[in-house]
């Protein structure tokens, strides 16, 4: 095996060593950004905020399941 293909996959183990966390704390802190934002508007502006039709998910579950 060469040096280089060596030192390619190295490079891309070490890219993904910190692309993977670097990745997860960003989608941690978007979800949780939107979640206290979500609160914050439901506060200041005294809507709820929009929620999951659970209905809507049931069917669509039962139709995939059932293949109709």
């Amino acid at each position: 095996m060469a040096i280089r293909s060596v030192l390619f996959y190295l490079g891309c183990a070490a890219a993904w060593l910190v692309l993977l966390p670097v990745l997860a704390a960003a989608g941690s802190v978007a979800l949780l950004s939107y979640a206290v934002f979500s609160e914050f508007s439901e506060v200041l502006f005294g809507r709820p905020a929009p929620s999951l039709d659970n209905s809507k998910a049931r069917e669509m579950a039962r139709r995939m399941c059932t293949g109709h």
